[in-house]
């Protein structure tokens, strides 16, 4: 699967026009990831947005471990974490990132993400108001576990 096609199945990425998702796969950079592996933890820099292409990724505030499963994991190919970088230049981890198998990421610049989009209004616009459904959603289920 293309990085475009990939956006374009991804919760956050999905509304934009495919125009705008061949400019985000542009500025995007793959990586793979070994089981057990730290992708950040609480405190580092958040600089960047990730996509799962492949795997999956445990999300928590304490230890987490490669060997179990729970509800913060990201599993399904197009969901993303890391949305801090969103926020701008010189935001931190709130959360720790590790890696539960083999893993496949997408890894978008977060500042030129949102300056890209800002050329955009209409598709920057669509892509706030999702990822805010998105951050509400996410913020309720941890709330119901």
């Amino acid at each position: 699967m293309t990085i475009p096609d990939l956006l374009s199945r991804s919760e956050l990425f999905c509304e934009l026009p495919a125009v705008v998702l061949n400019d985000i796969a542009g500025i995007c950079r793959e990586v793979k990831v070994s089981k057990g592996e730290v992708i950040f933890r609480i405190g580092d820099l958040s600089k960047d947005v990730f996509i799962l292409a492949e795997g999956s990724v445990e999300l928590g505030y304490g230890l987490i471990s490669a060997d179990e499963s729970k509800p913060g994991t990201i599993r399904e190919p197009g969901e993303f974490f890391g949305w801090g970088a969103l926020a701008g230049e010189g935001n931190y981890r709130l959360i720790n990132a590790l890696a539960v198998q083999e893993t496949r990421l997408i890894i978008v610049d977060g500042v030129e993400l949102m300056n890209l989009l800002e050329g955009q209004p209409a598709a920057g616009f669509r892509f706030i108001r999702k990822l805010l459904a998105i951050i509400l959603n996410r913020i309720v289920a941890m709330a119901a576990t």
